[in-house]
């Protein structure tokens, strides 16, 4: 009966020991794995934290050509305004213009 029991030992410890070896080799490779994701996760927010500010500076600059924008196209109106004016008055002095050069008998 003791004949069984050795044998039996030596299945169990090798089994323990492989079983040990084996969740070894497995946890190393996970903790490798975690480390070389862990830098590229730190490396990927790093990127997006860049292109974050890279943004915010663009639109600062489109903010702040958006007010030039609005500005200019004030101008614009109230040049518009004085041409409208401009023109009209022409009109007018031509019109009598017209009227009076309707009077004036031509040579020929």
């Amino acid at each position: 009966m003791l004949v069984l029991v050795w044998p039996a030992l030596a299945v169990d410890v090798i089994a323990v020991v492989g079983g040990i070896v084996f969740a070894a080799t497995r946890g190393l490779s996970a903790y490798r794995l975690g480390r070389s994701v862990g830098g590229e996760l730190t490396a990927g927010v790093d990127q997006v934290a860049r292109d974050a500010d890279e943004m915010a500076t663009k639109l600062d600059a489109l903010a702040q050509g958006t007010e030039r924008l609005n500005a200019a196209l004030a101008r614009l109106h109230l040049s518009r305004a004085r041409l409208n004016v401009l023109v009209e008055a022409i009109g007018q002095v031509r019109a009598a213009l017209a009227r009076f050069t309707g009077v004036i008998p031509s040579k020929g």
